[in-house]
């Protein structure tokens, strides 16, 4: 069944995106922008966790590329990561 469903859904991406500046990207079409939310509690790491989760975000776009923008603090533990995905190649 996993199987037929994959082969359904061909142009998804199953690879997380590679971080690259954007003045290292070429031939490649912007997908959208992105955020990643550390969650709540007291996390020393939140730039980790928010990353994480825009770049399984991203992945679920198809990007091959993703581009950091800016880390936004939400007090001292929590935060956001902001991005731009890009797909590049075919």
């Amino acid at each position: 069944m996993l199987l037929i469903l994959a082969a359904g859904f061909p142009s998804l991406s199953m690879a997380r995106p590679t971080e690259a500046r954007l003045s290292a990207l070429t031939h490649c079409q912007f997908v959208s922008k992105v955020e990643g939310w550390s969650g709540y509690g007291k996390h020393y790491d939140w730039h980790r966790q928010a990353k994480s989760s825009a770049l399984g975000r991203a992945e679920k776009l198809g990007g091959s590329h993703i581009v950091w923008e800016r880390m936004i603090p939400v007090g001292v533990f929590n935060g956001y990561a902001v991005a731009r995905v890009y797909s590049c190649g075919s």
